[in-house]
């Protein structure tokens, strides 16, 4: 299971998107940037920089990942991944 932590604007729709079409498990946690909340302690823990989107794979002992492109890349790394089904699909 993994917990998304997003807002909605384009590079938190980038991890959304991919979670559904990977379809992974995962739940969202939305966070109000208009009211600080990517700047709150818990979050910071998660994600230093302070900057949607973040997760956190439970899958994998609370492994946390942020900035948009380094969860794509970690996403498709996964077994079983959609990185790995389109290798296999484009190989037909």
């Amino acid at each position: 299971m993994i917990t998304l932590y997003s807002a909605p604007t384009p590079n938190g729709h980038k991890a959304s998107i991919a979670l559904e079409e990977m379809g992974l498990d995962y739940d969202v946690v939305a966070l109000n940037l208009m009211a600080g909340d990517q700047k709150k302690p818990e979050f910071l823990k998660i994600c230093p920089n302070g900057r949607i989107p973040a997760i956190v794979d439970h899958d994998a002992d609370d492994f946390a990942v942020f900035e948009s492109g380094a969860i794509l890349l970690y996403l498709a790394e996964k077994p079983a991944s959609f990185y790995l089904r389109m290798l296999n699909g484009a190989r037909r």
